[in-house]
């Protein structure tokens, strides 16, 4: 990373650590500051004195912080805090794609994939069953027995406990949530509505006119951590419809192959293709995630892949996948392919017939 994007981490890992005990300020807060102090002198931009200003500016959206080259690594129009809600959907996606997966939201999952993936073990099958019970809304929410009776189905006991990690208990707060009508998750009433999770996307792709209680009888009560839900679930649902849609329409579909080298193969004919799903709120950050990447990472995007982008993106952000292709720098543009989810059927008969 470079000083801005370090500056960015450290911010955010700050705020995200100072939240949870408002006691004591983060070093990595005092350090993001300083940085951000350091970047608005040197930009000759208006410099935060005090903490409470420092909070007031990342309020605001990043194209205001009069910070020069900013947009390169962070969406121009995204703040990094948002009152009641606290660190925003675009820095989580920031954390998920600039610093190690050990360090980000989605670390339990990377657990389960990098266990999956040992040599000696070589555990295909349990992988996909984790990602599809992972990928589905009535898994999003479960009591202590689903959940443990998914968990102990494998023989594998760590491989159980790597399951149970991706969970979090909220017996106590089950009373105030609803349950999200698109993904199964936790709705929380703010800003005078239900919201599920940070982004809130799921407005876009269900009716929230009516909202249901969850059904627990004197039971403990688990529902996905939050960066579960976020990087896991969500994009899940996608490739889970996008799946059952072809082989509907004939083609052989494998979930996750190679120990989720890529999301889905589709063959037809003897002809294979490879899908790589991806759902970032701004195009600029996915085009970034590319763009930081070494060209042996960018190699496995070779001629027969193609990332995916769900089609309610395009809803949120117009021609989404027109802005990735023209944020990319030319190193990533040798080897990645981007397409809508609504243009993946006209790809697969171009390719595959």
């Amino acid at each position: 990373m470079n000083k801005i994007q370090d500056m960015l981490y450290f911010l955010i890992v700050g705020l995200q650590k100072w939240q949870k005990n408002y006691s004591q300020i983060p070093e990595e807060l005092h350090k993001g500051m300083l940085m951000f102090v350091h970047e608005s002198a040197h930009s000759g931009s208006e410099i935060p004195v005090d903490l409470h200003r420092l909070l007031q500016t990342l309020h605001r959206p990043s194209n205001e912080w009069g910070i020069q080259r900013l947009a390169e690594f962070y969406p121009a129009e995204a703040a990094l805090l948002e009152e009641f809600i606290g660190i925003t959907p675009d820095a989580e996606d920031f954390l998920n794609t600039y610093i190690s997966p050990l360090e980000a939201e989605q670390k339990h999952m990377f657990a389960i994939l990098q266990y999956c993936r040992d040599e000696s073990r070589n555990l295909q099958e349990e992988y996909i069953q984790i990602r599809t019970f992972l990928s589905r809304p009535q898994n999003a929410v479960l009591s202590s027995f689903q959940l443990a009776q998914f968990a102990e189905s494998f023989r594998d006991r760590e491989l159980g406990n790597l399951v149970r990690q991706c969970y979090e208990e909220v017996t106590t707060q089950i009373v105030n949530y609803r349950k999200c009508p698109n993904c199964g998750w936790t709705l929380e009433y703010i800003y005078d509505q239900w919201r599920c999770n940070k982004e809130n996307i799921c407005h876009l792709l269900a009716n929230f006119e009516k909202v249901d209680y969850f059904n627990f009888e004197n039971e403990r009560i688990f529902r996905l951590l939050p960066g579960v839900q976020r990087y896991v679930l969500l994009p899940g649902i996608s490739e889970m419809k996008i799946a059952d849609t072809l082989v509907r329409k004939g083609y052989q579909v494998e979930l996750y192959p190679n120990v989720d080298e890529y999301d889905l193969a589709v063959s037809l004919n003897d002809k294979k293709v490879f899908l790589d799903v991806k759902d970032f709120k701004d195009p600029g950050t996915l085009a970034n995630f590319f763009n930081q990447k070494p060209e042996s990472y960018l190699e496995k995007y070779g001629e027969q892949v193609y990332v995916v982008i769900p089609a309610y993106r395009n809803d949120l952000y117009n021609s989404y996948g027109k802005r990735v292709s023209m944020l990319l720098k030319d190193d990533a543009k040798k080897f990645i392919k981007i397409i809508m989810e609504n243009e993946l059927e006209q790809m697969l008969k171009w390719v595959l017939q």
